[in-house]
């Protein structure tokens, strides 16, 4: 006999009615939460971000013993990795590697600390340093206004807010989890949840992911709970990230302990001693760990055998010191040291110091310091740049030789050698072509400048340097000035004098006044003049690493004995490559170089703002890769020209910067232009 199916429909409605609509609040409360936003208004998020406020100064004095264990596992690679900067000693052999340090870390609050290295042990060649950016991973200041010194804005701070989305669920009476998303897809935003306690407010452990430079980031941290003046050091942190670039990828584990019993001598410092580093782990290490060490001491074992073992030794040994001397500087920079003296050279094969603009061209340069300590007082430095401009096929340098003997009042003797660009005054054409015709073709001046000076910081707010400048121009063709009854060549001498005003100290503008005064008849000089200039920079700091930018200034001569060759301090065409981080602010990038020698005077100014989140970052799939953005006005004011306005976007990525600007005379369009810099690993 079948079954007697009774169905009471009422009841059924009732139930599939209910089950829905918790199915329904289950899958959209989440959104809802997050669209509407109502956790702002939390009472345990203001406790979050206020609770910075109330302990940020008890860190101060702090120390702390930091243990580090990392690993790094190559799971594809080709020969473009020998070309990332810091990557080349795991480019080639073992395809993992492994590594420990013990450092101690002291605060200066609780933002702000201090790592010192005091021992290493690592299977990598040489101890080098493999994707330094991946290791500040390791700590992040929460509750500070960014995660990681001054870059990726954290959830956690009040000023923050407006960028990600809240939802907090409450746990226990004393708990409660905070999920948090950024409103959009940026790489300066984070994404994650973290356990807080309800009552003060503070975060007892969190876990978010993210990617800046290149660089997918995983970060699980648990706070320190035993002591309440560790406000934002973990005391265990966990990062795992990749790296994919150009076909590899690159796979690395961090671990860090922020909490280690065992004090070190100070005395201690970067030694590497493996038995020293088996008393000073707090934990054991894991299997694989151990393998990539017995690994890394059996090859080191079948180099020390004899030669006669081992075929081809020599030949191998050649090709190693190949590999990792001449191969390496070429790709990162050059570092020795020899007791008191020091040399930094940048590599070779640097795209970071390639450059393009629509006025200037292509161009490169290389940075060298080389520096002599006699004391922690006084210390010689040199610090030369140079570089090749392709569009002017011309090569720029300047060499500062520096004397630091009051470093507390930035008090200096410094001997610069540079040149200037080639260049031309409009007076000196105009009597030429009116001698030899409009034909006749006008020859460059190249400009040779040396500059004695010395600065000290007479108060707190004032510094004076006092000098000599000298300039020699001559013409690329000197026999044919010669032949048509003109100078080829032109020599200032002058004394300056320099005064440097910050009555503000970090929070107001600077002050600048120059004056010159030229003398003839010294080194065969030529050139009579008198010059003044003042100048006003200012960058006002905002909150959420928003920044404006303003540059003002002018200049004039009282006097000169020629109309040939004008030359100003501040107002100065610049040749060598800058990046971004070198504040494009305070430059004309559409100016004619010409005009910046032709006027008895000028008056400029200079404003931008900057911020991570403006235009271009809302906009799908490109959005995510803006680092900043930057809107630019500039304004001239010069003889014989009609007010000239520069109008300007930009923008900064993991890859390069871009900038467009347009210009204008009085209001009549004039031209547009871009620049970028290659920003590729720069903060590698």
């Amino acid at each position: 006999m079948a079954p007697k199916i009774i169905c009471n429909f009422g009841v059924v409605n009732r139930k599939l009615h209910i089950i829905l609509l918790m199915l329904g609040m289950t899958i959209l409360m989440p959104s809802i939460c997050f669209a509407r936003d109502r956790s702002v208004d939390s009472l345990v998020l203001f406790k979050v971000w206020n609770y910075a406020q109330n302990h940020q100064q008890t860190s101060k004095g702090v120390e702390r013993n930091v243990y580090l264990s990392y690993t790094y596992k190559t799971e594809r690679r080709n020969p473009t990795l020998f070309l990332v900067p810091t990557m080349y000693s795991i480019a080639k052999g073992a395809r993992e590697f492994f590594g420990e340090a013990y450092y101690k870390m002291k605060f200066h609050d609780a933002f702000h600390y201090d790592f010192h290295r005091q021992v290493i042990c690592s299977t990598i060649p040489h101890n080098r340093t493999v994707m330094p950016n991946m290791l500040q991973y390791l700590t992040p200041n929460l509750y500070n206004e960014t995660l990681y010194d001054n870059k990726m804005l954290s959830p956690f701070y009040y000023s923050n807010r407006f960028f990600y989305k809240y939802l907090v669920i409450p746990v226990t009476d004393k708990l409660a989890i905070i999920r948090f998303r950024p409103r959009t897809n940026n790489t300066q935003l984070i994404r994650g949840r973290a356990f807080v306690n309800i009552e003060t407010g503070r975060i007892n452990s969190i876990g978010f992911e993210g990617e800046f430079d290149m660089i997918k980031f995983n970060v699980t941290a648990a706070m320190n709970m035993s002591n309440e003046e560790d406000i934002v050091l973990p005391d265990r942190c966990l990062t795992e990230s990749t790296f994919n670039f150009l076909g590899n990828k690159i796979v690395a584990s961090c671990r860090a302990n922020y909490n280690c019993p065992t004090t070190l001598p100070d005395s201690i410092d970067n030694v590497e001693d493996i038995k020293l580093m088996e008393t000073l782990r707090p934990t054991s290490l894991t299997t694989n760990e151990q393998e990539i060490y017995d690994r890394h001491q059996e090859a080191r074992e079948m180099r020390n055998q004899p030669e006669d073992t081992i075929p081809e030794k020599k030949s191998a040994r050649f090709t190693d010191f190949l590999w990792e001397n001449i191969g390496y500087n070429l790709i990162n920079s050059t570092h020795a040291n020899s007791g008191p003296a020091s040399m930094r050279i940048s590599p070779l094969f640097n795209p970071l110091y390639f450059s393009y603009s629509q006025s200037r061209g292509f161009s490169y340069k290389l940075n060298i310091g080389l520096q002599y300590t006699f004391n922690t007082h006084r210390y010689l430095t040199l610090n030369p740049q140079m570089g090749y401009n392709f569009k002017q096929r011309q090569f720029y340098y300047t060499a500062p030789l520096r004397m630091t003997y009051n470093p507390k009042r930035n008090g200096y003797a410094e001997f610069t050698w540079a040149n200037g660009n080639r260049t031309n005054h409009a007076s000196l054409v105009d009597d030429i072509i009116e001698k030899e015709g409009e034909n006749f073709e006008v020859p460059e001046f190249k400009d040779e400048i040396f500059q004695l000076v010395n600065n000290v910081e007479a108060f707190d707010w004032v510094e004076v340097m006092t000098g000599l400048v000298y300039h020699r121009r001559r013409s690329t063709n000197r026999e044919l000035m010669k032949s048509i009854g003109f100078p080829d060549e032109f020599r200032s001498f002058a004394p300056l004098l320099t005064f440097h005003f910050k009555p503000w100290q970090q929070k107001g503008p600077t002050l600048t006044a120059n004056y010159e005064r030229a003398i003839k008849g010294i080194f065969k000089s030529d050139l009579d003049y008198e010059r003044w200039e003042f100048d006003l920079s200012y960058k006002h700091d905002m909150k959420s690493m928003r920044q404006i930018n303003l540059r003002a200034g002018t200049g004039f001569y009282t006097q000169r004995s020629s109309d040939y060759f004008v030359d100003y301090t501040n107002f100065r065409d610049n040749n060598l490559a800058t990046g971004w981080d070198d504040d494009w602010t305070g430059q004309f990038q559409l100016l004619d170089s010409r005009w910046y020698n032709e006027s008895n005077y000028y008056i400029r100014g200079h404003l931008s703002f900057e911020s991570p989140i403006l235009a271009l970052t809302w906009v799908p799939l490109v959005g995510h890769f803006v680092e900043m953005e930057r809107l630019y006005l500039s304004a001239l004011n010069i003889e014989r020209r009609r007010p000239y306005f520069e109008l300007g976007y930009g923008f900064t990525t993991r890859y390069l910067s871009t900038g467009f600007f347009t210009s204008f005379v009085g209001t009549k369009f004039e031209s547009f232009g871009c620049k970028f810099t290659i920003e590729l690993f720069r903060r590698w």
